[in-house]
Order: structure tokens, then C-alpha cells, then sequence
């Protein structure tokens, strides 16, 4: 598949971002990408609904200008990463409202009570019931459907694998994961396969083969790819490993968007083709 796609990655229009939209965009040149989609942080907490950080009118006007500087180079696609939007449902549902995106993703980073998954402590929590902790913040964030693709699926592996001494797998709960996957393909959302793993403790990517084999055998189809870069040197790293794992785990397409509408992309060549919508 020589047609490549990163489809989750930060500038500084995020507040951890490094780069800029015009940086990632070169980045995405030279390591041989074609189409990109740029998902800054949209990350409300408790007093700021809105998430005052967030320059929307800025991200538009610097997106815009790339598209006409890297046309028939690079495809930019309007992206945005939602942080627990079920949580913040007035202020995500408005930011969406104002812009046309292509591609949403949702995350769930933290808890209702504004605790981070980081900060959890696995130490004094098993496996069995850290995994079922989140895959219930999964469960709420699917009844709030306003996006595309769930972030990063197996999230607290970033965090836990240097205290397990091990990779944790959402399938040692498995009923109740495959109860989340089958709720994500009921309502005509998808995964990302997430390769910042590659690159941090966990040493695999987000989710693992197990987790990314088990939606395909339940019938999902949307799957998008995306290195989570934060930085230009990480644009696009570890996208050939994840076209390695989604086509080991059965899948035979790549999913990318075009205002909110999926296009899948064949693994063995460059052949897109639009899923038409009744």
C-alpha cells in the first residue's frame, strides 16, 4: 500500500503541540505521506466549557492556507480531537457547529472528576480491574455520537506498562469489551489504530493485534491510522507497522474521511472508493 495516511496528529494549536500546521505538513511530505488529517486538542474541564486554548479561527485560517500551498502534494483534512466530550456535551457539540470538519475523534483522557488516566494508581489496581474502569468510560462516551473514530482504544497501556511489567489487553474483559465494540460498530463508528505505543513504554501500538483482530471478527470496518505525533520528527512514524497489523488482523481497507463521510482506501493498492450514503 503505497498510499499513506496519518490521520491523528498535533500542532500548536494544541497546547502540548511542538509544530507548526506548515511543519507537520513538510514532515508529512518528506516521509512520504499523502493525506493527513491535523486533530488538535479540544479539551474542556470544569469552568471552561469552551476551552479558551482552543483557536479555532486560527487553526482554520492556517489549514486553509496549506491546502492551497500543498495542493496535488498532500491531501489536509480539518481534524479535531475531542476530550471527553460526553462529559462537555454543550461545549463539543458548539465547536463542531462552527467549522466543517472532515474527521472527529473522541478520547476519553480523564474521569468525571477531572482525574487523568495517568494518574490512576495501578499499582493498588489488577489488571482485570483497571481495563474494566476504562472500558466503562468507553461505554459513556458512545452514547454521545456526535464523532468519527474512538482514540487510542487501549489508552491506560501508556501508563501501566511499566508498572505491570507487561501490556495490559482490554480482552481479559472480554464480554464487556466486545460489548463496547459491538455498541461501536452498531452506531457507525470506528478505531484508530494508534502508533504512539510503537514509540513509548508499551512498545505496541493502541490498540494491540488482539483487540484490533476481535473488531474485525465482530463485523467493524472503519478503521483509521494515526502516529498521535506531537512533533514533526514523529509525523507519520510507525503508519507501514499499522497497514502490517490492520491487514494481519483481516482488514483489507483503511478508512479516511471527507467531511464526516468514510472512504476506504484497498491495502494491497491505492484504489479509494466512496461508501455510498442512504
Amino acid at each position: 500500500m503505497s498510499y499513506l495516511v496519518d490521520y491523528h496528529m498535533h500542532s500548536t494549536y494544541s497546547t502540548d503541540g511542538n509544530n507548526t500546521i506548515n511543519e507537520m505538513c513538510q514532515s508529512a511530505i518528506i516521509n512520504g505521506l499523502k493525506e493527513i488529517a491535523i486533530t488538535d486538542h479540544f479539551e474542556p474541564t470544569d469552568g471552561d466549557e469552551m476551552y479558551l486554548p482552543y483557536d479555532q479561527r486560527g487553526y482554520w485560517a492556517e489549514i486553509t492556507k496549506a491546502k492551497q500551498q500543498y495542493k496535488g502534494k498532500l491531501k489536509i483534512k480539518l481534524g479535531i480531537e475531542l476530550g471527553q466530550p460526553y462529559l462537555f456535551q454543550e461545549g463539543s457539540n458548539a465547536i463542531l457547529r462552527d467549522f466543517p470538519y472532515d474527521y472527529v475523534l473522541a478520547s476519553a483522557h480523564k474521569f468525571a472528576d477531572g482525574s487523568d488516566m495517568s494518574e490512576i494508581d495501578y499499582a493498588s489496581i489488577s489488571i482485570e480491574d483497571v481495563c474494566q474502569l476504562y472500558l466503562k468510560q468507553l461505554d459513556i462516551l458512545l452514547d454521545w455520537e456526535n464523532f468519527d473514530c474512538i482514540a487510542h482504544l487501549d489508552l491506560i497501556k501508556r501508563y501501566s506498562a511499566g508498572i505491570y511489567g507487561k501490556n495490559l489487553s482490554l480482552n481479559c474483559q472480554h464480554e464487556l469489551l466486545s460489548q463496547v465494540l459491538r455498541k461501536v460498530i452498531l452506531k457507525g463508528k470506528g478505531i484508530e489504530i494508534n502508533t504512539s505505543g510503537l514509540r513509548q513504554a508499551p512498545k505496541e501500538a493502541m490498540p494491540g493485534i488482539d483487540v484490533i483482530a476481535l473488531y474485525h471478527r465482530l463485523g467493524g470496518e472503519i478503521l483509521t491510522l494515526g502516529s498521535d505525533a506531537h512533533s514533526a520528527e514523529d509525523v507519520g512514524k510507525g503508519i507501514k507497522e499499522a497497514i502490517m497489523l490492520a491487514s494481519d488482523a483481516g482488514f483489507r481497507f483503511i478508512t479516511v474521511f471527507n467531511q464526516r463521510k468514510q472512504e476506504y482506501i484497498k491495502i494491497s493498492n491505492e484504489k479509494a472508493f466512496s461508501v455510498s450514503q442512504g
